[in-house]
């Protein structure tokens, strides 16, 4: 057993009753090499044992923790932590990242049903994306808190885009699914936010705040189309404006958060009355609270902006979930944490 896999044990059982659930079967005799992706599982019978079996068989893949779930698959986590913020920590996916961030595992497959993979790998500083537009959804059917009946999609959470693609492959084979083909940038109408339509939680304009990091894009011959996004913190917005813009555009970017840290994106929160739907309205999510509901595939990017990320909308289907892909890789390399960031996390005692 190599010393890191030993370390991770241990960090793991320390965890126990917090971020972790359990050690995945097997754990403790697995002697996995030092270049392997530790891999966690969120705890969620939507995600088969069959499915877990295929993603601990892949190459390059050693599944390490069962990682918590926020109960009764809420937004927010109250049980948990944040270890970025130390606000509650963004759900349902919520064990995954804090296990990353603790240097404990590399990656992890959770469920989103209304942004429970992008939202928490937004509120973490980390990467996501979720296959829904690739028809990547758990056998099962839910009803969110607010009253939408949809399927889990299944989705990585990863320390950086890199590995969260690597890992988003593997699940991709593993549930028997195909990586759709390259896709050219050049030409590509992408729809963003039009200039004061969208005010993020810290009183920033989302459409200013996210256009330094999009000029790879345009030098890539990409094209934005400047769109209304008023009153898309609402998820019924939301879901009609992504059912609506593909006529004009073949991917969307907005930028979402702080998440979770001026308030609380959740909808048992926000049915309460004045209070809780001021907090609700300043917990920082927009689009990816939709994603899944429509069938989109869903990528969020960290950038070096507290609890805040780039994210990447593609229509359903293998063309929209390529763009998306193309898109994510042209601009991932451009948008590096600070140093500092890595330097607290992603160590192991």
């Amino acid at each position: 057993m190599t010393t890191r896999w030993r370390r991770s044990l241990e960090a793991a059982r320390a965890q126990l009753g917090r971020s972790v659930v359990a050690l995945a079967p097997g754990a403790d005799a697995a002697e996995p090499g030092d270049d392997v992706l530790r891999l966690g599982v969120k705890d969620t019978a939507a995600i088969t044992e069959a499915l877990r079996r295929k993603l601990a068989a892949e190459p390059g893949l050693a599944w390490l923790t069962v990682d918590r779930a926020a109960p009764g698959g809420r937004a927010v986590d109250t049980g948990l932590l944040n270890p970025l913020t130390g606000r509650p920590m963004t759900g349902s996916t919520s064990g995954g990242p804090v296990n990353i961030l603790l240097g404990i595992i590399d990656l992890c497959v959770g469920t989103d049903g209304g942004g429970s993979v992008l939202g928490p790998a937004a509120a973490t500083g980390l990467a996501g994306v979720i296959g829904s537009g690739l028809g990547l959804t758990c056998p099962v059917e839910r009803v969110s808190t607010d009253g939408f009946t949809f399927r889990p999609g299944l989705g990585i959470i990863g320390r950086d885009w890199s590995t969260a693609r690597k890992g988003f492959e593997a699940l991709l084979r593993a549930a028997g699914a195909a990586l759709p083909p390259a896709a050219p940038l050049a030409g590509l109408r992408v729809a963003l936010p039009r200039p004061g339509t969208v005010t993020l939680p810290d009183g920033a304009d989302m459409a200013a705040a996210m256009e330094p990091y999009l000029k790879p894009l345009w030098a890539a011959g990409a094209q934005p189309v400047a769109v209304d996004m008023a009153g898309i913190a609402g998820r019924e917005r939301s879901m009609q404006l992504l059912q609506e813009l593909w006529a004009s555009a073949e991917l969307a970017i907005t930028l979402e958060g702080p998440v979770d840290l001026y308030g609380l994106g959740d909808s048992v929160v926000g049915s309460l009355g004045p209070p809780g739907a001021e907090l609700q309205a300043r917990g920082g999510k927009y689009l990816l609270r939709a994603l899944n509901l429509v069938g989109c595939t869903g990528i969020a990017l960290p950038i070096p902006r507290l609890s805040t990320g780039l994210i990447l909308a593609g229509p359903p289907g293998p063309q929209g979930a390529a763009r998306a892909l193309a898109a994510a890789d042209l601009l991932a390399p451009s948008l590096r944490m600070p140093p500092l960031f890595e330097r607290y996390f992603f160590q192991l005692p």
